[in-house]
């Protein structure tokens, strides 16, 4: 059987890729590659319920908090909160989170106040003298010139004095703390993560059989492993315009109402996408980043299979559908035998490589 229609660019682009990637074969001594193994399992796929899709549950708005400016940090966590602070701490948008010992601002914004009072009283007194033509007008230019430059340092130090302090950019809670009281702040190195969980996201990779089926605003049931037995409902907010180059999936983003906060980030979360497809069908499962062209044949998909002796056998198959992120082979495997799923793209036919198995 051909290959399914949703992998032939996938493939197409393989043979090229891996035409431009691979090692020339030579009688040198090469080095040894080191791979990872699935071995292949005869499974039954029942799609009565439509495909399903696993991600993880995450705020809907997740923010590493840092300062714009080094220093040392002088007292970290909510101002509303007690020293004992932990994660989870609700905080309100513009609350103070953390601050920066100040001493060393309000002396360089005290500092550059004073040179600017001085060059505004130089650019004052030279101003009449130009306008009495007792003041060339270059010298009138720089007194200007200093006077400007000096009203900038000020507002910069003035800014760097606001910079000190770190405030919440919205209303939610504090998911980690990542330094403490007394350390150097780093400008830009974070400080705190704060997320935002009245509302959550779901994403998901899903294959390109999936998109004709969504739309943006369409809801699905989602289950939480967590919540056994229920559903919560998300809603499709992002639909990705471009395959995941690694994974060759498409990135798909819900949103779900979590007004009372029972969902976490981090939850492990299942939904299903696309009608429901009542049919079954046999054959083995196998990830689509297993997959590798066959050769200068791009109307077919290949795997690489490990033999006993370590040595790696190009394996064109015949394959169904695709099922999550995973391909259904009805032909060219054999059960029990061992399908490269992690470097296959660096191998050709015949290569030696070291060989470990990779869990399900």
């Amino acid at each position: 059987m051909n290959l399914h229609p949703s992998l032939a660019l996938t493939v197409a682009a393989l043979a090229l890729l891996q035409t431009a990637c691979k090692p020339t074969a030579s009688s040198d001594a090469a080095p040894t590659y080191n791979v990872r193994y699935i071995v292949a399992e005869p499974q039954t796929n029942d799609q009565t319920s439509g495909p399903a899709f696993l991600g993880l549950i995450r705020g809907d708005a997740e923010t590493q908090l840092s300062f714009k400016v080094n220093g040392q940090i002088s007292r970290i966590g909510p101002e509303s909160a007690s020293e004992d602070w932990k994660q989870g701490t609700q905080v309100r948008a513009g609350e103070v989170l953390a601050q920066l010992d100040t001493a060393n601002f309000v002396n360089a914004v005290a500092a550059a106040r004073a040179r600017t009072e001085l060059a505004r009283a130089n650019y004052a007194r030279n101003s009449e003298l130009y306008a009495a033509a007792n003041l060339s007008k270059s010298d009138y230019d720089t007194t200007r010139a200093q006077k400007e430059m000096a009203e900038a340092e000020l507002a910069q130090a003035e800014q760097y004095l606001h910079d000190t302090t770190l405030r919440a950019p919205y209303d939610g809670v504090i998911l980690t703390r990542l330094a403490r009281a007394g350390e150097f702040a780093a400008a830009g190195h974070p400080v705190i993560l704060m997320g935002d969980f009245r509302r959550v996201s779901l994403e998901v990779g899903v294959p390109d059989t999936a998109l004709p089926t969504l739309q943006i605003g369409q809801t699905r049931d989602v289950l939480i492993s967590a919540f056994e037995g229920q559903s919560f409902q998300g809603t499709i907010s992002e639909i990705g315009i471009a395959a995941d180059p690694a994974s060759r999936l498409f990135r798909v983003v819900l949103k779900i109402d979590n007004a009372d906060g029972r969902l976490k980030s981090g939850m492990t979360a299942r939904v299903n996408l696309g009608a429901a497809a009542p049919q079954q069908s046999r054959g083995i499962l196998l990830p689509l980043s297993s997959l590798v062209a066959s050769g200068t044949d791009t109307g077919h998909s290949a795997v690489f299979v490990v033999d006993d002796q370590g040595q790696v056998h190009l394996r064109k198959l015949e394959t169904s559908e695709i099922v999550g992120s995973s391909v259904l082979v009805t032909g060219g495997l054999q059960p029990g035998e061992k399908v490269v799923t992690l470097g296959a793209g660096l191998l050709i036919d015949g290569m030696q490589v070291q060989a470990q198995p990779q869990s399900r």
